[in-house]
């Protein structure tokens, strides 16, 4: 489902599963804001545990779960207070998709990806071994797509 025209693409050569996660969630801000927000915090999941695996700085937490990885000391110094901002509003807003009976507004789909891209478009700055987004890359709500091929899936789907 990801499109080879998503705000992404950076990701693309160096984290291909992470472009996945992150385009599949851009792509249904308006078409399904539930998995939206899911794929974006699983886009974030993927992300910090790829830091965990390759910055040998980061010491990690007696508990794997997402809260406990990005609230550790290290972790948290190493993306600072606003990168560490975006996280949480990613993580929660996922967290709300997954285990909230409530309906999901597309402007929590639009800014958890929009949170989202700022967090990949960091890591990609700051751990790329190949070509880094441009300075200017920023992202556009205007590009993301109205409809979507599949059907919005169920909060039990999702599950």
């Amino acid at each position: 489902m990801a499109t080879p025209d998503s705000q992404f693409q950076f990701l693309c050569n160096e984290w291909p599963e992470l472009f996945e996660a992150s385009a599949k969630a851009e792509s249904l801000v308006y078409p399904d804001s539930r998995s939206s927000c899911f794929h974006a915090r699983r886009g974030l999941e993927l992300a910090v545990a790829w830091l965990y695996k390759h910055d040998t700085a980061l010491k990690l937490p007696y508990q794997d779960h997402l809260s406990a990885l990005v609230h550790e000391p290290t972790f948290r110094r190493a993306v600072g207070p606003a990168i560490f901002a975006k996280i949480k509003v990613v993580k929660d807003l996922g967290n709300l998709a997954v285990h909230s009976h409530k309906p999901v507004r597309q402007f929590d789909a639009l800014t958890a990806t929009k949170e989202l891209f700022h967090v990949m478009f960091w890591l990609a700055r700051t751990y790329a071994r190949g070509l880094k987004p441009a300075d200017g890359l920023s992202f556009n709500a205007d590009l993301l797509p109205k409809t979507s091929p599949a059907s919005p899936q169920t909060l039990e789907q999702l599950q």
